[in-house]
């Protein structure tokens, strides 16, 4: 593990701060890298019903979901996360969907990106999920 970062799962103490990730990284990813011209209703939508805190919150207890999140150890600030849950709805014969995991979110902030911390999270992720599930990404 790297001596800046802590990489754990993600708890109720969490969701605040998640949820403003989630907003800042989407934007970062869709808005900014991929150039998707998103209405501000539709951001508004989505920071409301699947980025909220009280969205992360349910996150937190649901016994088949689970996220992981990278700190930085200087200043506590969140700055990567990935979200796993069951396998709903995904309409392919070799996916169980009772069964099955499926990596729903990885996001990292635009400035952390390209310096491993990602490649870190998601082994962590893959070790930790390994023995609970088959993870589909």
């Amino acid at each position: 593990m790297d001596d800046q970062i802590v990489i754990r799962r993600a708890d109720l103490s969490d969701v605040n701060a998640l949820s403003q990730l989630s907003q800042k990284t989407f934007r970062e990813t869709f808005m900014e890298d991929f150039s998707m011209p998103y209405p501000e209703k539709d951001l508004q939508s989505f920071s409301h019903s699947l980025a909220s805190p009280e969205w992360f919150a349910n996150i937190m207890v649901h016994p088949k979901r689970a996220a992981w999140v990278i700190e930085d150890k200087m200043d506590d600030d969140l700055i990567g996360y990935a979200l796993v849950g069951p396998c709903n709805n995904i309409p392919h014969p070799d996916v169980c969907s009772n069964e099955d995991g499926l990596l729903h979110r990885f996001f990292m902030r635009r400035e952390q990106r390209n310096q491993g911390f990602g490649q870190q999270l998601i082994n962590v992720v893959l070790l930790c999920t390994k023995v609970l599930c088959t993870l589909w990404l």
